[in-house]
């Protein structure tokens, strides 16, 4: 009863629903069970089911049966605030249509109880964003028949039907995750992998259900991807692909398409790059998940304007310093704290670090640690260092690539002394007079 009357919330308090119901199936002769008194009070009150393609109307909720035609894996992400949440996504239809149902956080454990051809009664609320896709408030498996086919299931939940299978795509691999463990619906252990890839349309998900697929791949690579389900469960554009799908390097990498900084929308996914121009230490906090994460500010600017940049967990501890050239792939735009526009990059963005102009290099100075992170000072400039174990205060003798500013250590070494090395620094401390 309480699955109904969530439905019903706003209109009336919960003890005079129950006195409905009750009512209901006595005026019934006892021949309607608690759960369909129930249904038909509801009815009553204007918010019967629906069939899939009258879910996006005006209403804010709606209930609806469906046949499970497909399921995703649930998948952890970090929201815009930093906080990490997790979503599955459940495929449904009837004989009007189909519609795609996010089920967030707790909701989306239970997708382990579902399974492909079962029926569905849902509360949801139709999304305002896209058309065919609905957040699950509430949910039950239904004994009632659903006239819809249901696809055979497969590794990601049921395949795309034929028609809608992108035959090919050329794009170039942006980000890569290591492979991660999951379980079937029927107990057998899996593989998936996550790739952020783009093109000149720009940026979207790719998740291989055979790892395989990537070996050999890495951020920068230029690859043709044939077979490509479409995955209508998330605003951005995602794809599947399976034992049935090849990837192979191609010679020459898509230029992806970016947004200048002054011309960022006021909200939605964005891909932009420019040069950092501020930027502020790392900050720990505690994630709503109880884990740590972080957060970094910066400012970026092109030849057209700046703008804030937010980076979220593993991306606030890159290696970054003012002058650095950055990517941010598929980031989202939004209205900062104090009005302005930012870009916010969380777990699903791509975030790099071009490695051209890349020079090989040996610096001898001194390791000085500040908020910014570890620098070594040669006396007249100061180099980041991107990697390795150092101390405040260590002489050492640094060999490496240097980029712009950034230099990635490939060997260290204490250094000799130089006298007018120590002369330099002490010069450059001394005040100007």
């Amino acid at each position: 009863m309480r699955f109904h009357y969530a439905l019903v919330d706003d209109l009336l308090p919960e003890a005079e629903f129950e006195e409905r119901v009750e009512a209901k199936a006595a005026a019934c002769g006892g021949l309607v069970d608690e759960e369909t008194a129930a249904m038909l009070v509801v009815g009553d009150l204007g918010r019967a089911h629906r069939k899939v393609r009258d879910l996006f109307g005006k209403a804010s909720l709606v209930l609806f049966f469906g046949r499970v035609l497909a399921l995703s894996e649930p998948r952890t992400f970090i929201r815009a605030d930093g906080d990490e949440g997790r979503i599955a996504t459940v495929t449904l239809g009837d004989e009007t249509g189909r519609v795609e149902m996010a089920l967030f956080d707790e909701r989306a454990d239970a997708i382990a109880e579902l399974a492909v051809g079962e029926v569905l009664e849902v509360i949801a609320r139709p999304s305002a964003r896209r058309r065919g896709e609905v957040t699950a408030l509430a949910l039950q498996k239904a004994g009632c028949e659903v006239d819809c086919q249901a696809p055979p299931g497969g590794a990601g939940g049921g395949r795309t039907p034929a028609e809608e299978v992108v035959a090919e795509l050329v794009v170039r691999v942006l980000t890569l995750r290591p492979p991660r463990s999951f379980t079937r619906r029927d107990g057998t252990p899996g593989e998936m992998t996550e790739a952020l890839v783009g093109n000149e349309d720009g940026v979207f998900r790719l998740v291989a259900w055979q790892p395989g697929l990537f070996d050999g791949l890495g951020p920068g690579d230029a690859v043709r991807v044939t077979n490509l389900q479409p995955s209508r469960r998330s605003e951005r554009r995602e794809f599947s692909i399976d034992e049935g799908s090849t990837i192979e390097r191609v010679e020459s990498a898509p230029e992806v398409a970016t947004t200048p900084l002054a011309s960022l929308p006021a909200e939605g996914t964005v891909s932009v790059r420019g040069e950092v121009r501020s930027l502020q230490p790392p900050r720990q906090f505690v994630a709503r998940s109880g884990e740590p994460s972080w957060v970094r500010n910066l400012v970026l600017k092109d030849d057209g304007g700046e703008a804030p940049i937010v980076l979220w967990g593993e991306h606030a501890l890159l290696p970054l310093a003012i002058g650095d050239r950055l990517e941010v792939y598929g980031g989202t735009a939004k209205p900062g704290r104090y009005g302005d526009l930012e870009v916010s990059a969380g777990w699903n963005t791509g975030v790099l670090l071009p490695s051209a102009g890349d020079e090989e290099v040996a610096i001898e100075g001194t390791v000085l640690a500040t908020p910014a992170g570890l620098f070594i000072d040669d006396g007249v400039r100061s180099y980041l260092l991107a990697g390795g174990e150092f101390r405040m205060g260590d002489e050492l003798r640094v060999e490496g690539r240097l980029a712009g500013n950034r230099l990635t250590p490939e060997r260290a070494v204490p250094a000799s002394p130089d006298a007018e090395a120590v002369r330099r620094r002490l010069a450059a401390l001394a005040p100007h007079g």
